[in-house]
């Protein structure tokens, strides 16, 4: 599994991708925002709640697209963190199952090495689903004592890196095309309150 790191990554892109459709302003009214963010990371990190059963059980049915599509709809029925019951279910279950997502993509080594742990995608048929092309390190958690082992603070600094580059990245993309469209409105709107009388000159020389 990959560590509570790369899944709140998660949660928070989530809480990101639907700050279009709230209406103030985040730097102004940020604690508004905070409920919201806080569900949407703990529901991107739920699904590893399952190791409180053991780790025998663990990426049992938690990890599962059939729990997912249950918990968001039971959330919404709850509260409607957006507008509407079903986007409202759309935003919880994108945030849950980006878990899934990472976790699909996790193993031992990285690179096509098959070594994915699998999770049953479609509970309750127990067949499990793993990826061949592996992304994120896994981290240890037999015992308390793997926890705090090296490989753990090697795959968490991977993770913070990997996904800190990759908001990084996302915020520098999102503000260039912001700034794009507030460039290219003044454009379009001297290009429509161009008088009618200002006619290029090879026409007027024509007349």
């Amino acid at each position: 599994m990959a560590s509570p790191i790369a899944h709140s990554f998660a949660g928070f892109w989530t809480f990101l991708a639907a700050r279009g459709r709230f209406k103030t302003r985040l730097t102004a009214h940020w604690r508004q925002y905070l409920p919201p963010l806080g569900v949407l990371i703990l529901l991107a990190n739920a699904p590893d709640l399952d190791l409180f059963l053991g780790n025998a059980l663990h990426r049992g049915f938690t990890h599962s697209l059939t729990v997912a599509v249950v918990i968001s709809v039971a959330l919404s029925c709850i509260w409607r963190i957006a507008p509407g019951f079903w986007r409202s279910a759309i935003l919880y279950f994108t945030a849950y199952s980006s878990h899934l997502l990472i976790d699909f993509f996790t193993g031992t080594k990285i690179g096509w090495t098959n070594t994915g742990f699998g999770m049953p995608l479609f509970w309750p048929w127990h067949k499990t689903f793993s990826s061949p092309l592996i992304l994120i390190f896994g981290i240890h958690h037999k015992n308390f004592a793997a926890l705090f082992s090296l490989d753990n603070v090697w795959a968490c600094t991977y993770e913070t890196l990997t996904f800190g580059a990759i908001t990084v990245v996302g915020f520098v993309l999102w503000k260039r095309k912001l700034k794009s469209r507030i460039l290219g409105k003044p454009k379009l709107k001297s290009r429509t309150k161009r008088p009618i009388s200002e006619a290029p000159t090879h026409l007027l020389s024509n007349l």
